[in-house]
């Protein structure tokens, strides 16, 4: 999201504030200004504890871009000099489109972005030699018929797939993009636009699948009904890349022996030690009996996702940034809007 209210200059922190004062979890964001990346390391570093625990354990990265085809602009490449200066991680994702901006064959378009997101990679070292990189992709296709770009694509979801196994081949981590759609409206087109790429990325070993959640109409539409369904979605993907454990316990053999033909598994302790962790439960998708469903209303997937959507704004509370590190940060930075819950 872009804050577009915002003068350019204070938009960098804004953003990244906002997410760090709203999770506890990793910030990834695109960044515009050098004095932004500055501000927003500067940032980092308070709620971190210091320059060096955050060059430790970095809470937040950066995104800069290479523009298809085979073009670094002035300011990016500046912005991806100042960042890897810093030590900060970073990706420098390319977005090459089959048939516009790389080679129409999905090969084509591979062989263009293994090019363009290593040349920002090389580009990192030679400026601060080990500095943490990911190998990035935004790759995807137009539609033909309208020179349209789409998200939702099944060969957007092969062409991320590729590019995580050439990230392998390198052994260097993997920011791809996948589980996004074209639809407008959180509905059936939705589900398996976003289902068909995440699960086909994520079995392709990506590290970091960004954009994932809650995006719609070509990333153009953010919906909060559908960041509830992309969750159920994301972990049922979860689960599959757990996959099947096999190993004396989990094979079962004299659990199967005691039980025999004709018996029952479900008193069995080796049931109870194993039901909470070896199957996916969802939270949104309705499993219960036709009549049930209908007692508590015949709702659809979205209308639920709507209810829990609604929620989740009026309870959830972020864990807060300590006051003494906020109102240093403040201090600091009046350009800060903080219209948070904390």
């Amino acid at each position: 999201m872009y804050p577009h209210e915002l003068p350019t200059e204070a938009v960098d922190l804004n953003r990244f504030y906002a997410g760090l004062s709203n999770t506890t979890k990793h910030v990834m964001g695109g960044v515009y200004t050098i004095q932004g990346v500055r501000d927003v390391i500067a940032a980092a570093e308070e709620i971190a504890g210091g320059p060096d625990a955050l060059r430790k354990r970095p809470i937040i990265s950066m995104i800069t871009c290479v523009m298809s085809p085979l073009k670094m602009d002035e300011t990016y490449t500046e912005l991806l000099m100042e960042v890897a200066s810093q030590g900060i991680p970073l990706v420098c994702p390319t977005e090459p489109l089959c048939g516009a901006t790389a080679p129409v064959t999905l090969a084509g378009n591979l062989t263009l972005l293994n090019v363009e997101t290593l040349s920002g990679l090389i580009l990192a070292q030679l400026i601060r030699p080990r500095t943490p990189v990911l190998y990035g992709s935004v790759g995807s296709i137009v539609d033909m018929r309208t020179m349209a770009y789409l998200t939702g694509a099944v060969e957007m979801g092969l062409l991320n797939a590729g590019a995580a196994q050439l990230a392998q081949y390198y052994g260097i981590p993997m920011y791809a993009t996948a589980g996004m759609s074209d639809s407008k409206f959180p509905d059936v087109q939705a589900g398996y636009e976003k289902a068909m790429t995440a699960i086909m990325v994520a079995l392709a070993g990506a590290n970091y699948i960004h954009d994932a959640a809650g995006l719609l109409e070509f990333a153009m539409t953010v919906s909060y009904e559908q960041y509830v369904i992309d969750n159920e979605i994301l972990g049922m993907v979860k689960r599959a890349l757990k996959g099947i454990e096999v190993n004396e316990e989990t094979l079962a053999l004299d659990v199967i022996e005691r039980v025999g033909p004709a018996g029952n598994f479900l008193a069995e302790e080796h049931t109870v030690q194993h039901m909470r962790n070896e199957f996916f439960f969802p939270t949104l998708s309705d499993r219960s009996r036709r009549e049930i469903w209908e007692k508590n209303g015949a709702k659809d997937a979205y209308q639920r996702a709507r209810e829990m959507a609604i929620a989740i704004l009026h309870e959830h509370r972020p864990v807060e940034i300590p006051d003494e590190v906020k109102q240093r940060i403040k201090s600091v930075f009046k350009q800060i809007i903080d219209n948070q819950h904390n």
